[in-house]
């Protein structure tokens, strides 16, 4: 080979590699949001953030199923109302959360007619949602020992119900990556780990249970390339106020501005502690004196780090990263660098 040649040869290389570097996470991962919330209407930040991620779906959650109904039965919970289409560039993953105990002492025949009325009113929504159909539906449930039979039965039932031209997915808890024997494998095409709300919520004192990294290795280290399903990945963007009233759980504060914690005259904050301790009544928040506040956020360099553990100790196989939650104050604390940073992690 003459010495142009070689020189060709070697440019032919680089502009290879350098193409396959610009490709990024493009080429191996599909990347979106979860919206959770009880209307469907984007703002213009929102609309930004999915373009931002190259988003091609958009996983959003058109009910819970709950016990509700007149007689104990399930039904419908916190349906979603859809005050604008969805745009035509952007499928929907319609997602539904199953509170657990709802699968508890349910027949064959129960489940079948569930599993029936779940796809319908799905079907139902997604209509409103501007859609013709849909190709992957998802179903959240912490199933647990007990309710495990009822739920795999209960995902038979949708996938007889779908057919097999739209594709299943179960969310999965950290736990039950490594307690395979005992939380057993959902019968769906996939599993979507939820990388969040790992901790004890309702323990008091000071700890973050929205990310702790501590209890993603000791779940996951081991076990997670093992996992006998394909794995997509939803990482946190949120944070939250955790109330402990007498010393015991006493919800989330969805009223409490976040700003009000730093005012001393309300708040007596544990030095270098995420806990606030109310010095007066706060009743527009529905928070009494005494009330400890524990501010749970997710931090940066717990994302970043979450994202290279995974990406290391996950299968080399295509897959789909969620960022939870699509909202226009979440999207304040993470810039659009700091998301395609998180992406290209992986």
């Amino acid at each position: 080979m003459d010495y142009r040649s070689y020189v060709a040869l070697i440019g032919i290389a680089f502009v290879f590699l350098l193409c396959t570097a610009c490709d990024g996470p493009s080429t191996h991962m599909d990347t979106s949001f979860y919206y959770w919330k009880t209307v469907y209407k984007l703002d213009s930040a929102e609309a930004a953030g999915l373009r931002n991620v190259g988003a091609k779906s958009v996983f959003i959650r058109v009910m819970d199923v709950d016990n509700q109904g007149p007689q104990g039965e399930a039904i419908p919970v916190s349906a979603i109302t859809f005050a604008e289409p969805v745009p035509d560039s952007l499928a929907v993953v319609p997602v539904v959360y199953i509170v657990n105990h709802v699968l508890k002492g349910l027949s064959h025949g129960q489940l079948d007619t569930l599993a029936s009325n779940m796809c319908r009113f799905v079907a139902g929504k997604i209509k409103q949602a501007g859609k013709r159909g849909f190709d992957e539906l998802q179903v959240d449930c912490d199933w647990t020992t007990t309710t495990r039979d009822n739920y795999f039965t209960l995902l038979e039932a949708i996938r007889t119900q779908l057919g097999d031209s739209v594709r299943l997915t179960s969310t999965l808890r950290l736990h039950q990556v490594r307690n395979l024997r005992s939380s057993g494998v959902p019968p769906a095409d996939r599993v979507l780990l939820m990388c969040y709300n790992m901790g004890n919520l309702r323990q008091p004192g000071e700890h973050n249970s929205i990310l702790d990294l501590h209890e993603m290795k000791t779940y996951l280290t081991d076990f997670l390339q093992e996992y006998p399903l394909p794995v997509d990945i939803a990482l946190p963007l949120f944070s939250w106020s955790v109330v402990f009233r007498n010393g015991e759980y006493a919800g989330i504060s969805k009223r409490l501005n976040p700003a009000t914690l730093s005012d001393t005259v309300v708040f007596a904050r544990e030095e270098q502690s995420s806990l606030y301790r109310l010095k007066m009544a706060l009743p527009g928040a529905g928070l009494r004196q005494g009330d400890v506040i524990r501010r749970e956020e997710t931090h940066w360099k717990d994302l970043a780090a979450a994202a290279d553990f995974l990406a290391k100790h996950k299968r080399k196989e295509k897959f789909t990263l969620l960022f939870y939650h699509l909202d226009n104050q979440v999207l304040k604390v993470f810039s659009d660098e700091q998301l395609q940073e998180i992406m290209h992690r992986f």
